[in-house]
């Protein structure tokens, strides 16, 4: 099957406003590529690299995030509202620099391939005192660690980003034996599988796009979490009242919400609804120009922040009912 590749020419901060775009729009599985990220694998003494392809070190500096659109109605509707809400970013952060360019291009390309692009950045990593995240075509001892095996394919979560990876560093102070959890945003599912290796007894794991909860729900049967402690939904919660108020008439424990400020921001009224009365709430993919802007946002919809936890330009933030 052929995809059209769009391709977004950004910076790190900038990626997160692109990735609300991209979400607008109803995507979830989307690739970003950060400079950064390389260099921290180059220099990364846990994991042994032989070789790098040359390729794979841009010049430019640039953060590239990648989209796939489907060569449909579909597809070419999603082009034109990414497109107008890129140019509509343009003109109100009129030559910001931490935007990056913006600049973008459009190609053919075949499912294997994209498919495939991302695994030569994926190798076993160690995140926290506990875990390791492990590709599934890869096979090492867990050396006492927690192993999260994941084939994220074209959902966002292996571990490497900094968003998921304070993510799961708070999962495991979290976490505990019996949560009720609800992975909104799941994406390869990676945060409510290691909810569950750490003893949730139940997560709801919630994503927009269809692709992604398929990847969720077999990535989590990977791991040997049953079907009936992981249960996975497709769907807006934003849009989609039926699914709104099926989450709010639940009670959790904890939430992760590993999304963007701007979600996070439009989901708080509904996460205040069906978070315990003790429960946590833990938010992350959040650039730190947008940390005001989610911190005056919790505080108006009844959130008590407990911790801040950074990475780079990147924090999670966890926070409880006041």
């Amino acid at each position: 099957m052929k995809f059209n590749e769009l391709t977004i020419h950004t910076t790190t901060a900038g990626s997160e406003v692109v990735s609300g775009v991209l979400m607008n729009e109803g995507i979830s599985c989307f690739s970003v590529e950060d400079p950064r990220d390389l260099e921290e694998l180059l220099e990364s003494s846990a994991v042994p690299i032989d070789y790098v392809e040359e390729n794979l070190i841009r010049g430019d500096g640039d953060v590239i995030v990648r989209v796939y659109l489907a060569q449909n109605e579909q597809g070419s509707i999603q082009q034109e509202g990414i497109l107008a809400g890129l140019e509509k970013l343009k003109k109100e952060f009129p030559g910001a620099e931490w935007l990056g360019s913006l600049a973008t291009s459009l190609a053919v390309t075949d499912e294997k391939d994209w498919e495939n692009n991302w695994k030569q950045f994926f190798h076993p990593l160690p995140v926290g005192k506990r875990f390791l995240i492990v590709p599934s075509w890869e096979k090492v001892p867990g050396e006492g660690r927690t192993v999260i095996e994941i084939d994220p394919a074209s959902s966002f979560g292996t571990g490497r980003h900094e968003t998921t990876a304070l993510c799961l560093e708070l999962l495991e102070k979290h976490c505990f034996p019996g949560a009720e959890a609800l992975d909104m945003g799941c994406g390869s599912g990676i945060l409510g599988i290691g909810a569950a290796k750490l003893g949730a007894k139940s997560i709801d794991a919630v994503d927009i796009d269809m692709v992604a909860a398929r990847i969720a729900g077999e990535n989590a049967v990977k791991n040997g979490v049953p079907e009936e402690v992981f249960k996975v939904y497709c769907g807006n919660a934003l849009s989609d009242e039926t699914l709104w108020n099926a989450l709010a008439a639940r009670e959790y424990d904890l939430i992760l919400a590993n999304i963007v400020a701007d979600i996070i921001s439009e989901m708080l009224p509904l996460f205040h609804k069906c978070l315990k009365p003790e429960g946590a709430l833990i938010c992350s993919g959040i650039i730190s120009p947008r940390r005001e802007f989610v911190l005056g946002a919790l505080a108006e919809n009844g959130f008590a922040v407990e911790e801040i936890k950074e990475k780079n330009e990147w924090l999670a933030i966890v926070c409880r009912k006041k």
